[in-house]
C-alpha cells in the first residue's frame, strides 16, 4: 500500500435505528482500501471529501471534492476507484452518508 487513509469525519443521514449503517460502512471500508492500494506517491498529500447517496437496487451515487491541491490525474484516479467501488448490500439502503478523508504517504 502506497498510502494511509484516515477518517477525519463521517455524517450519515439514515433513519434512528436503521440497519443500513452496517451496509455504509463496509462500503466505506472498501472504498479506504481501494484508495490506499490505487494511489502512489505522484499522487501526494490532500483532503477528500466524499458525498455518497443510496437508493434501494441502484449502485451508489458518489461524489467527490478534494482540497485544490490535487491534479486532474489523481481527481480521475479517485473518481475510477469510487466508480468501481459499488458492491453494496443495498437492497434496503436508503440515505446519504459524507465521509471527510485525509490522503498521505504510508510510513514504511
Amino acid at each position: 500500500m502506497a498510502k494511509k487513509v484516515t477518517f477525519n469525519g463521517i455524517e450519515m443521514a439514515l433513519s434512528e435505528y436503521d440497519a443500513s449503517v452496517v451496509s455504509l460502512l463496509d462500503y466505506l471500508e472498501k472504498v479506504v482500501g481501494r484508495l490506499e492500494n490505487g494511489l502512489d506517491k505522484v499522487d501526494g498529500k490532500f483532503h477528500l471529501s466524499i458525498n455518497v447517496d443510496f437508493s434501494p437496487n441502484k449502485p451508489p451515487i458518489p461524489s467527490i471534492s478534494s482540497n485544490g491541491s490535487t491534479n486532474n490525474k489523481t481527481n480521475e484516479k479517485v473518481a475510477k476507484i469510487l466508480e468501481r467501488t459499488t458492491e453494496v448490500e443495498n437492497d434496503h439502503v436508503f440515505g446519504s452518508v459524507k465521509v471527510n478523508l485525509l490522503v498521505e504517504d504510508k510510513d514504511n
